[in-house]
């Protein structure tokens, strides 16, 4: 089974009330719905994100549209350097991140079909 992997930045929020403790922005699936009070509890949520979007590859065009190659039996994303990473989601949040956490999210691909 093939393995996709995206990077997602995962910070604390100054606005916990807004957020929760931690917030995340991942410029590959545009995804920033991820947050929680904890790093594990923010990754949890966006794996569950990203294996819905993976699995909705072929119905919705929202992947293609953000840079992903996608088929019926993969999924390449586009690939970001760090500083991007971190630069692209201060502008998404309107914050200055103090210390950034960039981790790698793995997630095995899930058979291609409509499920949202």
């Amino acid at each position: 089974m093939e393995i996709v992997s995206v990077k997602l930045v995962v910070f604390k929020h100054p606005e916990p009330a807004r957020w929760d403790t931690y917030a995340s922005y991942c410029p590959a699936t545009q995804d920033f719905c991820a947050c929680g009070s904890s790093v594990i509890e923010v990754v949890d949520m966006f794996e569950k994100l990203l294996y819905l979007d993976l699995q909705n590859r072929l119905t919705y065009k929202n992947l293609q549209n953000y840079g992903w190659e996608v088929s019926e039996n993969s999924a390449i994303p586009p690939i970001f350097a760090d500083v991007y990473l971190v630069s692209e989601t201060e502008r998404i949040f309107e914050v200055t991140i103090k210390e950034p956490l960039i981790i790698k999210v793995d997630v095995e691909l899930p058979r291609a079909g409509k499920t949202i």
